[in-house]
């Protein structure tokens, strides 16, 4: 393989041959963001031990200058994945895993299930519809604007473990043409279809028990607990574009935060 992908496919990690290259070059021109996916992906699938090669070297290895090199491990050590210190270099942080970054959407809902050792599977659907319930909580309705409505099952062993409702008002799209198949990530649909693609979110932790006034699409039982996410995607001026709802069974999800001193 000559090329990493900044964004990982949602059919599974990839394999590494005797001949992959700890992190290929990136052949076209980059930009931090893609740099920093890179050496992301590299540290969870264990590429590295526990630091990072150095700064021209991981610019030799990806094809890029030191100056990008520099912003994206700047990002990473924000993100609490690496830390930097003079005479030492940039150290792999020993709390990293999916579990710590599926709410900063590091990684994927995928790669936090494939990390327990989960078969996964993603069913990815849409659909135009009238404004649901749950779109007053995010944008200020006029009138009867149509959304666009995803639905995203996340299966472990073939057990539903996370679903996802996305909602986006249809004036937010681009496009009309979305084709049957659109990417399970938010933020990825939003830079293919969306006028204003996604530049942060806010997310509401919400402890849930399933019962006749509040349903989930997820297998437990009435009176069962379970994790809802409210996430509100905003745009690069501050607006809301798009609002997630995100159902998790707790016997699969476990998320974890972060928090620097």
């Amino acid at each position: 393989m000559t090329r990493v992908d900044a964004k990982r496919r949602a059919s599974g990690r990839p394999r590494r041959s005797s001949a992959t290259p700890v992190v290929p070059q990136l052949e076209s021109r980059t930009l931090a963001e893609q740099a920093r996916a890179a050496i992301l992906s590299a540290i969870l699938e264990q590429r590295f031990e526990t630091r990072l090669p150095s700064e021209d070297d991981l610019a030799k290895m990806l094809n890029v200058s030191r100056t990008t090199i520099r912003t994206a491990l700047q990002r990473l050590e924000q993100d609490g994945i690496v830390s930097r210190r003079r005479a030492v270099g940039t150290t792999i942080n020993a709390h990293v895993a999916p579990a710590n970054l599926a709410l900063q959407r590091l990684v994927g809902f995928d790669l936090l299930l494939e990390e327990k050792g989960y078969e996964i599977r993603t069913d990815v659907s849409w659909a135009k519809t009238s404004p649901p319930a749950e779109a007053a909580a995010a944008f200020a309705l006029d009138g009867e604007e149509d959304f666009c409505v995803t639905s995203k099952a996340y299966f472990a062993d073939d057990r539903l473990a996370i679903h996802i409702r996305d909602l986006i008002p249809w004036s937010h799209l681009r496009t009309d043409a979305l084709g049957e198949r659109i990417p399970a990530s938010m933020f990825d649909f939003s830079k293919q279809f969306l006028v204003e693609p996604i530049d942060h979110a806010i997310v509401q932790i919400v402890p849930a028990v399933k019962s006749d006034k509040l349903a989930t699409e997820l297998r437990v039982p009435d009176g069962g607990a379970f994790v809802r996410l409210f996430e509100t995607h905003y745009s690069s001026s501050g607006q809301p574009v798009a609002f997630s709802i995100i159902d998790g069974d707790p016997h699969y999800v476990q998320l974890e935060v972060f928090r620097r001193s």
